[in-house]
């Protein structure tokens, strides 16, 4: 078998995806991989960013080119890529899940962000870019509300070359499962923090209770309330309140 993965590793860039989005990436292999041990301006969802200490964690982002989905399954790459990541967690922990949309926590602590920019050409899926950054062996954060990494929860360092290629098997594996959607979608669900809880949330900054029940095709959030109201909600209009 050939190589699966293109990896390159840049010394420092301000951002793994702001570094394909300025190369003519169209002409790279589908699993080309832009990696960095020093990221300094890593960016989050919105205006939000990233923050990770040199030589400590991993900052890198893939090019799938997955033209078997339609582009109302733009989802699924969130899907794919978050239970990925689970599974490579599962080594060291049980507790790995999912906050919705695509953030990794270990228990209420948040160990991964993921930042996904899709391509579509007419009806054609035509490459996702994700960008992902993962705590390993980082024990001291300035600026994150909630962090945690590999070294904090097991005590131990690890090698972030080994790391890197470790977490590209699963993610490899995880898309190679998209083309049976169902199995893909109840894992995600399955993982999801907060499923099927009733737990305190800000909707359109309103505090509400309200219970997980689901997730639709495009990654909005579905909760029932306790007075029984169906809400559906896009990332902008809810917030959750995780010290509960």
């Amino acid at each position: 078998m050939g190589k699966i993965f293109n990896i390159i590793w840049q010394s420092e860039l301000d951002s793994t995806q702001s570094y394909f989005n300025s190369m003519n990436f169209e002409h790279l292999p589908d699993w080309t991989v832009i990696a960095t041990k020093n990221q300094t301006k890593g960016r989050g969802q919105g205006d939000n960013q990233w923050e990770t200490q040199k030589d400590k964690n991993l900052t890198f982002s893939i090019l799938i080119k997955p033209t078997f989905l339609k582009p109302s399954q733009q989802f699924l790459i969130t899907q794919i890529i978050s239970l990925g990541i689970c599974d490579y967690l599962k080594q060291f922990t049980e507790n790995a899940c999912i906050k919705w949309p695509n953030d990794i926590y270990i228990g209420n602590n948040k160990i991964c962000g993921i930042l996904i920019q899709n391509s579509i050409c007419g009806d054609i899926f035509s490459n996702s870019i994700c960008g992902i950054g993962i705590n390993i062996n980082q024990t001291y954060f300035c600026l994150a509300p909630n962090p945690t990494s590999l070294k904090l929860e097991t005590g131990n360092d690890y090698e972030i070359e080994k790391e890197l290629e470790d977490i590209l098997k699963y993610i490899r594996l995880r898309y190679e499962m998209a083309k049976n959607m169902n199995i893909l979608v109840k894992e995600y669900m399955s993982k999801l923090l907060f499923f099927n809880i009733d737990k305190p949330y800000y909707y359109m900054g309103k505090r509400i209770i309200a219970k997980i029940i689901d997730v639709n095709e495009y990654g909005h959030l579905i909760l029932i309330t306790k007075d029984n109201n169906k809400i559906i909600a896009s990332m902008k209009e809810i917030r959750f309140e995780l010290n509960q």
